[in-house]
C-alpha cells in the first residue's frame, strides 16, 4: 500500500509547524507511526484518510 495525499499534506503541515520530530511508513496497515513534540499525541499513527490516532488505538 503506498501513501496517500491526505498523509502527505498532514506530514507536510506537522514539519511546517515543526511539530514532527520522527515519522516511518507501516507498508502492512498502510500508516505511518509519527512522534511530535505535541504533548496531545506524541506517539500517534496517522491513517491513510488523514486521521490522526493514539498508538494504543491500532494495537
Amino acid at each position: 500500500m503506498e501513501p496517500t495525499e491526505e498523509q502527505y499534506l498532514v506530514l507536510n503541515a506537522l514539519e511546517t509547524l515543526g511539530l514532527l520530530l520522527f515519522r516511518v511508513y507501516d507498508e502492512d496497515n498502510g500508516a505511518w507511526l509519527i512522534i511530535t513534540s505535541s504533548l496531545t499525541l506524541p506517539r500517534s499513527y496517522l491513517l491513510p484518510n488523514g486521521e490522526i490516532i493514539p498508538l494504543e488505538w491500532m494495537l
